[in-house]
């Protein structure tokens, strides 16, 4: 007669089955860990990408609407090497009012963000001081260089130029920006005022 064998798991079976799942659940747990910080590693690249191609698109169309100015003894542009100020026609869904032609303002805050300050642009004197309103296109911002290129002159040969105060626009503007992070990187805006068309 055989003896009779009790049903059911021993104790080092369920240790081992334990064990086994143990592993399984560290292995799922460290896979959704990995899992979520690559969703947030591309999530924070997806917006700053989306970030430099916004801010791409709004130099471009800005500065190819740059505006020459009536007189040609107005300095109608204003450039520096950190700052920019000249006329143009801002975007449909601007808030600008009673006219899209503005004023603008391009350059670093303080706070490490790169500017576009504007006020309407109005031909006749104002009667109250203008309202500055302002957007940030970038944060994180080092550094911003403008330059300009000339075309050749009498005196003057073709070439970039760091300062620009001229009723006329330059042939071109280029606009380097540097960045706090180290590992970001973007290649120069280089825009030809009036010449390009904004195809949005």
């Amino acid at each position: 007669m055989t003896p009779h064998r009790s049903s059911g798991f021993t104790l080092m079976e369920t240790l081992v089955s334990l064990i086994v799942l143990g592993f399984i659940i560290g292995g799922l747990a460290q896979a959704l860990r990995f899992g979520m910080a690559a969703w947030d590693r591309q999530v924070g690249v997806i917006d700053r990408d989306s970030a430099l191609d916004s801010t791409n698109r709004i130099l471009r169309m800005l500065l190819s609407r740059m505006m020459p100015g009536d007189d040609p003894h107005v300095l109608a542009i204003n450039g520096e090497a950190d700052r920019l100020s000249f006329t143009a026609e801002l975007p449909m869904n601007a808030p600008s009012s009673p006219t899209r032609l503005a004023d603008l303002t391009l350059d670093r805050s303080a706070g490490d963000r790169l500017l576009l300050r504007w006020t309407p642009h109005l031909h006749a004197r104002r009667l109250a001081p203008a309202v500055v309103r302002q957007t940030v296109l970038l944060t994180g911002v080092r550094q911003v260089r403008f330059a300009y290129f000339r075309p050749q002159a009498a005196h003057d040969a073709a070439g970039w130029t760091t300062s620009w105060q001229s009723a006329y626009a330059p042939e071109l503007v280029r606009v380097h920006i540097e960045f706090r992070d180290a590992s970001k990187h973007w290649p120069d805006v280089i825009v030809a005022p009036m010449c390009e068309v904004d195809t949005n």
